[in-house]
Parts: C-alpha cells; structure tokens; sequence
C-alpha cells in the first residue's frame, strides 16, 4: 500500500507575523512548505528550525523571480502545488493627496501584483493538485480606513480576484480570502507601543484583546485542508468581531 503524498505549500511574506505562524502551522501538519520573504536572516533560522521547509529570498515585485519561486515549490511537490498563501504585504499611512505614484505602485507591487504572478505561475499545479489558494487581505479593505488609501484599495483588489477567480476556475480550485484586523506584528508594533491607542483599539474588539498571528493561521490552514472542501469565494474576517458593528454607547 502506497503512504499518503505529502503536501506542498507556498508561502509568500513567510518570515515574519502572520505569514511566519502560517509556515509553522503548515509544517507542523507536516506539510513541506517553500516560504519567500525579504529578511534572509529570519528566513534561514526558520527553515533551519522547521523540518520540510524551503526558504527563498525573491523580490516578489518581479515577475521573473516569482515564476522562478513557483516552480522551485512545485518542484518540490513533483510537479504539483496542495496551497498558495498570498500573504506578502506591505502598509503606507499617508494622506491620499500626499501620496505619490511611486508609493501608490508600491504598495500595489507587493499588496496586488505579486499575488497576480504567484497565482498565475502555481495555477497548472494547483489545478493537478485541486488545490487552495488563500490570499492575506485586511479588515481595511472591506471597510476603509482614512490615511490608508492606497493599502485599503490593495486589499479590496485582493478581495475582488479571489472571488473573480473562484468563478472562473472554481471547479478545479478553491480561492479564498481572510482579512485579519489588529494583529500582534510588526506592521503593528508603533499602534501597539501606546497604551492609550491599544485601550481605544480594545474598546472596538468584542473579543477584548489584539489578536495573534496564530488566529489567522489557523484559518488559512482551515482553508486550505479538505475540511473546507465546499468553502470557495468566501471572504473571513479575523478581527474579533471588530467589523461586525457598533457597540452600544450606553
């Protein structure tokens, strides 16, 4: 009797927060996981800690080295891919009318496009596979935040293609959407440093605490097992209850 085939993930943003917890909860489901980041340092103590896992410093921006990345994951898996996470992203607080083109193409380079060429590069492998592929949105890009609008427009981009994808290839693979709301990372370490700024954030969570970057890895790694097999186009909040309405003022 033939063992089970050991499943392969991508990873993108891999090296720290919620892309970090993602590889360690893929791997300890013993999945083999090639995560890509920019921080080589982190990248490589991580890889080194956790068994199965690959990791790949890329620019994520450029086409080029995301096809490559790609295939050395799907390499991995012999010519199949089980799961992509879209998780690399980046923020810009700025008011919209100071915000320049470069910065708009930034964020939208890292947020948007990347996500693009990961998925259209792993698409062959996850249709072999009837794979999953989950991308990393935000609360903000289902409700907006002043100061943040170019990271709120990418993050209702990645919104809007995972469920025009879910559409167009749904039958052979699912895509799904999660968007976390405060979350214990680094792109949160100057809101979380001010007590007075964390007791306000808490007054907006039902839940009554910042969330950690486990909580939203659990989800992904929900999302991309058989136990969400009929879960296609789903967009999830993972915030607490933060967008879930207004608190009584009374």
């Amino acid at each position: 009797m033939s063992l089970p085939r050991k499943k392969t993930y991508l990873v993108t943003g891999g090296t720290h927060g919620i892309g970090r917890a993602c590889v360690e909860a893929l791997a300890a489901q013993g999945g083999r996981v090639l995560f890509i980041g920019r921080d080589e340092e982190a990248g490589s103590q991580l890889a080194e800690r956790l068994p199965g896992c690959t990791f790949v410093r890329a620019d994520i921006a450029d086409a080029e080295a995301c096809r490559a990345a790609a295939n050395q994951a799907i390499d991995l898996g012999e010519g199949s891919l089980d799961g992509l996470v879209n998780n690399a992203g980046i923020t810009l607080r700025k008011a919209f009318i100071e915000t320049s083109l470069q910065q708009w193409d930034e964020v939208f380079d890292v947020n948007v496009r990347s996500a693009f060429l990961f998925t259209r590069a792993a698409l062959p492998a996850l249709i072999r596979a009837k794979g999953s592929v989950v991308a990393v949105s935000s609360v903000a890009g289902l409700v907006g935040a002043e100061g943040l609008v170019a990271y709120t427009a990418s993050k209702a981009a990645l919104i809007g293609m995972m469920r025009s994808l879910a559409i167009e290839c749904g039958r052979d693979v699912r895509f799904n959407t999660v968007c976390p709301g405060q979350i214990g990372t680094r792109m949160m370490t100057k809101a979380l440093s001010d007590e007075q700024n964390v007791a306000r954030l808490l007054k907006g969570i039902p839940a009554g605490r910042i969330g950690d970057p486990r909580d939203v890895a659990l989800a992904v790694v929900w999302l991309l097992s058989e136990m969400s097999a009929y879960v296609n186009g789903a967009v999830f909040p993972i915030d607490g209850g933060e967008t879930s309405g207004f608190a009584s003022a009374g």
